[in-house]
C-alpha cells in the first residue's frame, strides 16, 4: 500500500518592508500603524517581565543597600 503525501506550496517569507506602488500618504499610515503596534508590544512585553509583586521587593533590597552604605560610612568616620 503506498501513500501520498500532498506536496505544500513553501512560500518564503519576505523581510524588510517594501514601497513600490504606495503613496506618500499610504507610507506614512504605515508607519504610523508599524509605530502603534510596536508601542503596543513594549507595553505588553514589559506588563510580563516587570510584575508588581516584584516592586516592592526591589524597594526593600534598594533600601538595605542604602543602609549598608551609610553603616559603612559611619564605620569609617570612627576609625
Amino acid at each position: 500500500m503506498s501513500v501520498t503525501v500532498p506536496s505544500r506550496a513553501v512560500t518564503r517569507p519576505t523581510y524588510g518592508w517594501r514601497a513600490d506602488g504606495k503613496s506618500a500618504a499610504e507610507i506614512s499610515s504605515d508607519i504610523r500603524q508599524t509605530r502603534y503596534r510596536l508601542e503596543a508590544d513594549v507595553q505588553a512585553l514589559r506588563a510580563k517581565l516587570l510584575p508588581r509583586r516584584l516592586k516592592p521587593a526591589a524597594m526593600v533590597t534598594g533600601g538595605l543597600l542604602a543602609l549598608s552604605l551609610l553603616i559603612r560610612l559611619f564605620r569609617r568616620r570612627k576609625r
